[in-house]
């Protein structure tokens, strides 16, 4: 079953590349984690365990996620009875006896533990921030056990049966099960089936660099469901006719001395994510900034070898390069208070890839309600809207294919709350050329690109 859980965390991570996800991340919790469930005259407490985990977090707006996974945790439990607590079956002895077979034990501890796969689903909520952010996750998770044992110990057990025909307790006859136990240990396996549980978390992210996040906070899980199998109950140490040597134990959980059993874990949470983020860009495709010659007038004067006093004004042309970028790609530098995530937001352009496309598609759309929220949050800034359009042989657009792009997108932001004052719409002063001369490429020249004013 390991190495079953182990090829879901690797096929998880190869699947989770291939989906290109915005985030994906290694987590790992500590603390007390175990099954809750009531004794009659006992007591279960958790013990301290762990879980190791890969995640991904699926970027639903500038504040929204919703995160899944795999993970792997141990779960741990201990069990005390009150010295003298006394257990009674029936049974039948190898004459055919019918007694009450009792068990009494002092000092008894027993330790349930069990691994479980947990696949999480929790909808994460985080603060704007340019280094330290504030979060808050919750949702469900599914546990899947395997690997379920107990191991019981205990300083004294009395194994003795009482024969009702006869008003007679027979408790020293270690040849037909009868006798004393010192310093008695035993294992046993357990039968967990799948659970599932309420999820939640909370604390602070911090922004490592562009591409590297620490999510450090709390965690819990509470128990929905029944992990006990009911089907799966017995003694708590079976009867054995031909001596006192072995006794078959079982485990409390499966004695009808309890009721059911849930997950229940809390502890801290460090999660380490490797965000998936847009890379920031001045010069946009089908375009290059490359040296060009400008040709400018000098006057030059000479004196005249025939006269001193008088000068001859001769106009000649010299050529000196200069380095011009073409205004439809010139980007103005972000504001210095921008972070280098929310400078990328208004670095990437919008793609509308069909010819003669003018209506924004609907995969464009929740960048733009990225870029609606970052604009609320620095409501100082205006922005410049620019639609291209592509040229070429075998595909051509019109200037106004582009200064439609710009119009559709300028409207969707002033629906998502931005001020018509803060925005301007234009075409790009000439069209874009096929992207290496290649026409299959010209899709990436239909689009919008924007620039802080």
């Amino acid at each position: 079953m390991i190495r079953k859980i182990i090829g879901m965390i690797v096929c998880f991570a190869v699947a989770s590349t291939q989906a290109d996800a915005q985030e994906f991340g290694i987590e790992v919790n500590g603390g007390l984690q175990g099954l809750q469930y009531s004794l009659k005259d006992g007591q279960a407490k958790l013990l301290p365990a762990g879980s190791l985990g890969l995640n991904y977090t699926f970027k639903l707006s500038s504040h929204w996620g919703f995160r899944t996974g795999v993970a792997a945790g141990l779960y741990r439990t201990q069990i005390t009875l009150p010295d003298g607590q006394l257990f009674t079956y029936n049974a039948v002895d190898d004459m055919g006896s019918a007694f009450e077979y009792r068990l009494k034990f002092t000092g008894y501890k027993e330790t349930q533990h069990f691994l479980a796969a947990a696949i999480p689903l929790l909808l994460q909520y985080h603060t704007d921030g340019a280094g330290t952010q504030w979060y808050i996750e919750g949702g469900a998770k599914l546990f899947i056990p395997f690997n379920a044992s107990t191991q019981i110990s205990a300083r004294r057990v009395d194994l003795t049966g009482y024969y009702p025909d006869f008003n007679v307790e027979l408790s020293d006859l270690p040849q037909h099960g009868f006798g004393t136990l010192n310093n008695w240990r035993s294992t046993s396996t357990l039968k967990l089936k799948p659970a599932a549980a309420l999820s939640g978390g909370t604390g602070i992210m911090f922004r490592l660099s562009p591409g590297m996040s620490l999510y450090t906070g709390l965690f819990v899980d509470f128990g929905l469901t029944n992990l006990k199998d009911n089907s799966d109950t017995s003694r708590l140490v079976t009867y054995n006719s031909n001596g006192t040597n072995g006794p078959q134990a079982s485990s409390v959980l499966n004695t009808k001395n309890t009721d059911r059993s849930t997950i229940l874990s809390y502890g801290l949470q460090i999660r380490l994510s490797f965000g998936h983020h847009r890379t920031k860009s001045a010069t946009h495709p089908g375009t290059a900034s490359q040296p060009q010659t400008v040709t400018q007038p000098q006057t030059i004067t000479q004196p005249d070898t025939a006269s001193q006093s008088q000068t001859v004004v001769h106009s000649e042309t010299v050529s000196q390069p200069q380095t011009v970028a073409p205004s439809k790609t010139a980007a103005h530098p972000a504001p210095t208070s921008l972070s280098s995530d929310d400078a990328a937001i208004i670095d990437e352009p919008v793609i509308f890839g069909i010819l003669g496309e003018a209506s924004i598609p609907e995969s464009q759309k929740p960048q733009l309600d990225e870029l609606a929220n970052l604009l609320k949050r620095y409501p100082k800034i205006h922005l410049s809207i620019v639609g291209h359009y592509c040229n070429s042989i075998t595909e051509a657009e019109s200037k106004k294919v582009g200064e439609a792009r710009a119009k559709a997108i300028e409207r969707y932001l002033q629906k998502r709350g931005i001020a018509r004052n803060r925005l301007t719409a234009s075409a790009a002063a000439e069209s874009d050329p096929a992207q290496g001369g290649d026409p299959a490429l010209n899709y990436q020249s239909r689009r919008v690109v924007f620039e802080v004013k």
